[in-house]
């Protein structure tokens, strides 16, 4: 996810979820070298978000049947919730999820002006990855977020091709890593700050 890229393929479900499997794991280890230090939560750690019941229902449908055929990810299968954009909005309390993952390809450009809001709180705010796929003629750019071509990440293998092009839904993917969606510039480096070419030639 630390790839700001300006190309963008299509993505089809299995094809995501294959990705945030990928993406979880290394995101696991990195949480492992936390956890020495700070007690690990018992939220769920991974965050499915549909349009509605029906798009909820078939998500759940496909997790579930990613995680059957990966015996290895059995485990993951209970750190992750499903939810929709409008149980999202309702939520009192909301949760910080490691990755929220919006699985929006049916969403209307006009109905996306109500949920901007709830993108952008956990862009901000709950979500220290968000991945959000859309149709292709809705822009995120201007909200922030930057084209991700899932198909040049070197963890996503792409071994099963029928899997991948078999759905007939296909959206396009967008990023934000609240890490890096800024790249740092050289001023800001320390190496500009103490004027090290002075050392031992000058008092300060």
């Amino acid at each position: 996810m630390t790839i700001h890229s300006t190309k963008h393929s299509k993505i089809t479900l299995p094809l995501l979820i294959e990705y945030v499997d990928a993406l979880m794991t290394s995101l696991d280890s990195s949480i492992d070298k936390q956890a020495q230090t700070i007690d690990a939560q018992d939220d769920a750690r991974l965050l499915w978000v549909a349009h509605d019941k029906k798009e909820r229902s078939l998500l759940q449908t496909a997790l579930e049947k990613q995680t059957d055929t990966n015996d290895k990810n059995n485990a993951s299968a209970e750190s992750w919730q499903l939810s929709t954009l409008s149980e999202l909005t309702k939520q009192p309390v909301l949760e910080r999820y490691e990755l929220a993952c919006f699985w929006l390809p049916t969403l209307s450009h006009e109905l996306l002006h109500q949920y901007i809001p709830a993108l952008m709180r956990y862009r901000d705010l709950y979500a220290a990855h968000l991945l959000v796929a859309l149709d292709d003629s809705i822009d995120l750019k201007p909200y922030g977020f930057t084209p991700f071509d899932i198909l040049d990440e070197p963890s996503v293998n792409i071994g099963d091709i029928e899997s991948i092009t078999s759905a007939t839904v296909s959206a396009t993917l967008w990023q934000f890593n609240l890490y890096d969606y800024k790249q740092l510039p050289n001023w800001l480096n320390a190496d500009y700050w103490a004027n090290p070419e002075n050392w031992g030639k000058h008092r300060w």
